[in-house]
């Protein structure tokens, strides 16, 4: 049995089951659960790209917007990929939306549509 404070590492298995579960309960409109069961799988020092995205939205959908930025600007720095810029950007006009930084949000969101019709257009060329 952990003392207090100790920290209790879960297995990679437990850790995808929590967030298949947490998924679900996103899913189905229970963000409050998936955000008690991502809060069991993350850690402060996560690098995992998949979960951190997952903890993002569950903290946008229960309102808690400056957390979410907090996480979106580990995800910055953690995904290179191109693809995500278009969904993060979204996800931050949300998070800022939540935080109720609304001219921040505003503009954010003008740079997802921006981002958005630009990668539009290179679909089709």
């Amino acid at each position: 049995m952990p003392k207090t404070g100790e920290v209790v590492l879960i297995s990679e298995q437990e850790r995808d089951l929590l967030c298949a579960l947490s998924y679900t309960h996103l899913a189905c409109g229970q963000s409050a659960q998936s955000l008690a069961l991502l809060r069991l799988a993350i850690s402060d020092n996560s690098q995992d790209v998949n979960l951190l995205r997952i903890f993002a939205y569950a903290l946008i959908a229960e309102g808690l917007g400056d957390e979410a930025l907090t996480i979106l600007d580990r995800l910055d720095v953690l995904d290179d990929q191109q693809s995500s810029r278009v969904p993060l950007t979204l996800m931050r006009s949300h998070a800022l939306l939540r935080a109720r930084r609304m001219d921040e949000a505003r503009a954010v969101f003008q740079s997802y549509v921006s981002l958005r019709s630009s990668t539009v257009l290179l679909k089709q060329t």
